[in-house]
């Protein structure tokens, strides 16, 4: 997606969260919990700030294979063209998404969009640091065909920004919709980990390819959300490490040579004879799910929402001015970021080293000072003027979580 889209989606992605908040808080319906949704946007944040670096190989592959071996000219101009990229678009990404269930080296990255126990439309903007690092293998049959790398940008966005409205629980069955499009209730499914919802509903716009290839279930009771194996985190850094570590883990225990390598490709649910062989997926019900919690002092809760605002912003004008900046500097950067991000999580976790990687932090970006342009210099002064002054926050505040404050 071009940086100018990205920024100009920013507010309609914050605005759509506010209202379902406020309506969430009105109706006493329990949609969002703080931590969780610092975390679900933290992992979107942290996806678009790395894009320059994992993005770039997919779209440099698709345009020299359109390139160099498009079996025909497509031109843009061509109403049919958008019509039948649009479809084969839409098929693709339901095979690269059934492959991201189904596939552990690709399961580890997507994993990361589904760890939130909750489902609201935060969880949308919940997405991998590294699944463009994959993902782009699927599509190259478009390039293949010959339709042209801005054509596969526009519609690959606008198939993407569709999925952002499914997210959410406040939107019931939507009548004769429900027959060719994804919805909210056809994609609740497949965030659900009830047996009967596992690997379900994997459509991006049309729910046609799931109900062609018998991977379609509708929605009976509400799904219980989050993965077999929870997190019990809310560090977006670890959330996109943690399943590479348990096939690692597994890769390293396992005796057999042959089930070292396997681990890497085979299904989720498969484990190693010598390790317990394959897994049986538990009965859920949400009457009996113990969601992962935490409850920090309002002051803290202030700190974390008011510090991630100020990344946020941070991070959107990086994604703008980052094709003027060298290598180098965009990954100063990217770490700066990530490495508050991370704080955020610990601060709201209670994490001891919450506090001290904030202060590292600050003072590692005064270090670098130099080596940022005359004309942002002040603007980071101020944050940093800003992020101190609220850091006198977590020493006061009564013991009362954000998530125990009505707005109204």
């Amino acid at each position: 997606m071009d940086a100018i889209y990205i920024i100009l989606a920013i507010p309609v992605f914050i605005l759509s969260i506010l209202i379902e908040l406020a309506y969430d808080r009105y109706r006493r319906t329990g949609l969002y919990n703080f931590a969780d949704t610092i975390s679900c946007l933290s992992c979107g944040v942290g996806q678009q700030i790395l894009l320059p670096f994992t993005g770039m190989l997919g779209l440099w592959v698709y345009q020299v294979v359109q390139a160099r071996c498009g079996l025909f000219t497509i031109s843009p101009s061509a109403l049919w063209a958008w019509v039948v990229m649009f479809l084969i678009d839409d098929f693709l990404y339901y095979l690269y998404h059934w492959g991201s269930h189904r596939v552990n080296i690709l399961w580890a990255t997507h994993a990361v969009h589904h760890q939130s126990e909750e489902y609201n439309l935060s969880v949308a903007l919940r997405q991998s640091w590294f699944t463009s690092l994959t993902s782009w293998v699927f599509y190259l049959p478009l390039a293949l065909l010959g339709f042209p790398l801005l054509m596969f940008v526009i519609v690959r966005t606008f198939n993407t920004l569709y999925q952002f409205w499914i997210h959410t629980r406040a939107v019931g069955k939507l009548g004769f919709l429900e027959s060719f499009l994804n919805t909210p209730s056809h994609h609740r499914v497949h965030h659900g980990i009830n047996p009967k919802y596992i690997d379900r509903n994997h459509a991006g716009i049309l729910i046609i390819w799931d109900k062609l290839l018998g991977t379609f279930q509708q929605e009976e009771e509400e799904p219980v959300y989050g993965t077999v194996k929870p997190l019990a985190s809310f560090n977006p850094v670890w959330a996109n490490f943690a399943e590479l570590e348990r096939l690692w883990d597994i890769s390293c225990r396992t005796r057999r040579l042959r089930d070292k390598i396997w681990i890497w490709f085979a299904p989720p649910e498969w484990h190693p004879a010598d390790l317990g062989g394959v897994v049986v997926i538990p009965q859920a019900s949400r009457a009996t799910q113990r969601k992962y919690q935490v409850s920090q002092p309002l002051g803290v809760s202030l700190y974390t929402v008011l510090s991630f605002a100020v990344l946020l912003a941070a991070s959107t004008l990086f994604i703008y001015i980052a094709p003027n900046l060298s290598p180098a500097l965009q990954l100063l950067c990217i770490a700066h970021l990530v490495v508050g991000l991370a704080a955020c999580s610990a601060l709201e976790e209670g994490k001891s080293w919450g506090k001290t990687v904030e202060l590292m932090r600050f003072v590692a970006l005064l270090g670098s000072l130099p080596l940022i342009p005359a004309v942002y210099q002040l603007g980071v002064l101020t944050t940093i003027a800003v992020h101190l002054t609220l850091f006198a926050l977590l020493r006061r505040g009564k013991a009362l979580s954000l998530d125990q404050v009505s707005p109204l």
